[in-house]
């Protein structure tokens, strides 16, 4: 299982994440940036900063 807490990137932000799979956290994680926090283009730095708060239990 992967886990994610969006305030751990986002300051603030209380939307958390989790799915079987890396694949489908981020594609949560992508929708939710762009409803949310209208963040339309993913950058490198923001992918890194996500994938290097992701927790797998």
């Amino acid at each position: 299982m992967f886990r994610l807490a969006c305030g751990d990137v986002m300051p603030g932000c209380a939307a958390r994440f989790e799915d079987e799979t890396q694949q489908g956290l981020l594609g949560q994680v992508v929708e939710h940036a762009g409803a949310e926090h209208q963040i339309t283009e993913i950058t490198p730095e923001i992918q890194a900063a996500v994938e290097s708060r992701i927790v797998r239990t």
